[in-house]
């Protein structure tokens, strides 16, 4: 799934956490329900755009640096995040004081850490980052949508529309 689908699923699910005290319990089961919702979101049927940095090669993502390729992957990126971040507002509001927005980066960075790892490891090939390569592979569902971006996008945003509705009583 893209990264605005992934923060604002991980602002519906690990929003009400917010309410109680800050503690690093907290703050720890906030970051881990926010990792975790990634991969649930990956299970299933999706779409993703295109990132044309990383192309494949043999089944193999490789990283292909061209500076309108990065600077084009990057613009991508970033108005991607800055609409989950948005959205993420929305849900759960605007930090109001430091340990709020410390919570809010917890919910934010756990929801696309998954997908900095993957980009790492597919950058700098870290043996060490390898097991969760693979489980990442493993969980991510079939793209089903992958040449379809029209019905991919529609049923991102009808399963993000669920999800605030049930986590967060939109």
């Amino acid at each position: 799934m893209i990264l605005s689908s992934h923060i604002i699923a991980a602002s519906a699910v690990a929003g009400p956490l917010l309410n109680k005290p800050f503690n690093f319990t907290n703050a720890a089961l906030i970051f881990f329900v926010s990792f975790l919702s990634h991969f649930a979101l990956d299970a299933l049927p999706h779409w993703d755009y295109k990132i044309l940095s990383f192309s494949k090669e043999n089944g193999e993502r490789l990283f292909v640096f061209k500076k309108n390729f990065l600077i084009r992957d990057l613009s991508k990126n970033l108005l991607d995040g800055i609409i989950g971040l948005v959205g993420a507002i929305l849900i759960i509001g605007y930090p109001s004081d430091f340990w709020e927005f410390i919570l809010f980066g917890l919910i934010v960075f756990g929801a696309i850490l998954p997908d900095i790892l993957e980009a790492l490891f597919t950058i700098k090939k870290w043996r060490v980052l390898e097991p969760l390569h693979k489980f990442h592979l493993i969980v991510h569902g079939k793209r089903i949508f992958q040449n379809r971006p029209f019905w991919g996008t529609f049923s991102q945003i009808l399963i993000i529309v669920l999800i605030v509705f049930i986590f967060s009583g939109f």
